[in-house]
């Protein structure tokens, strides 16, 4: 343990995130010369008033008041804004992205290609989605709501502040006026992955091949090329990652038992999850949950 942070090459949630808390806020301080380092989680950066720069390896931006920028687990950066600014931090668990994104980002493509494709890599050191906004004050009064939610930590802060994430980023992506820029180029057959994985996360307890390539008007074979091409696994690994990622959710998050948590996502036997749970976290589900608490 460093005696100061600033001595640390890699920033973790153990730092930065509370104990049942999905994701915090913080304000930037406002050195003139901001240190270079990475996270192990995903970071959303927004500037609500003034101006600054953000720094990658081989890229320069120019901060203006209501830009935000997402950048993912692993990738070095720098970030300065001027002494009268005032800068804001999102800092999310990237356990909670993964499960969480689709339904935070309202499945817009830009946005869920992004996550899906730093989720997989993140060994580019200059990966970001940036989104420049008008700055309303719809945008600024959800973002202090949000702020003074996690300061209070009053009950049921945790579901309050995802809600608000979640209205914060409808307002952002309703208003037209936005223009979103990503490191990750966008192709026709990410929007159609996106797509599957889309409908894979919102119905992981029903959905099967068949279901699927109905739902999304693609032949069966087409679906199985499209997830074996992006993600290099087939359509049931794919699925079944996706089950047992809710159910590590499930463990962390409630007191459900294990037989109502492998119902819930999908699992008919209570042996089958445990035996597949083990084989993706190598640990049984209740070994998981006990290490956890």
């Amino acid at each position: 343990m460093p005696k100061y942070i600033t001595e640390l090459e890699e920033i973790t949630d153990y730092f930065n995130i509370l104990s049942g808390c999905d994701f915090t806020v913080a304000k930037q301080f406002n050195f003139p010369n901001s240190l270079r380092h990475k996270c192990n989680y995903y970071a959303v950066i927004y500037l609500m008033e003034g101006k600054g720069t953000l720094e990658f390896d081989t890229e320069l931006f120019h901060l203006r008041a209501g830009d935000f920028y997402i950048i993912p687990p692993e990738v070095y950066y720098a970030i300065s804004v001027d002494v009268e600014s005032l800068c804001l931090f999102l800092n999310l668990r990237r356990s909670f992205v993964i499960s969480e994104y689709t339904n935070i980002f309202l499945g817009d493509t830009t946005l869920t290609t992004f996550i899906s494709q730093t989720t997989l890599d993140s060994e580019d050191y200059t990966s970001y989605l940036a989104i420049h906004t008008s700055n309303h004050d719809n945008i600024r009064d959800l973002f202090l709501a949000l702020f003074a939610e996690y300061i209070n930590q009053d009950k049921y802060c945790n579901t309050v502040m995802k809600n608000y994430l979640s209205l914060l980023f409808a307002t952002i992506l309703r208003d037209q006026s936005v223009k979103i820029k990503s490191s990750v180029k966008v192709s026709r057959s990410d929007i159609k992955y996106q797509e599957i994985l889309n409908y894979l996360t919102q119905n992981y307890q029903t959905a099967d091949l068949a279901s699927t390539a109905d739902t999304i008007h693609f032949s069966k074979q087409y679906v199985c090329r499209i997830v074996k091409e992006k993600t290099g696994k087939t359509f049931n690994s794919l699925l079944m990652n996706i089950r047992l990622d809710k159910a590590a959710q499930y463990l962390n998050e409630t007191d459900l038992t294990l037989e109502n948590i492998g119902y819930l996502c999908g699992f008919t036997a209570a042996s089958h999850f445990s035996k597949l749970f083990k084989q993706r976290f190598g640990c049984p589900p209740s070994a998981y949950r006990k290490n956890i608490k």
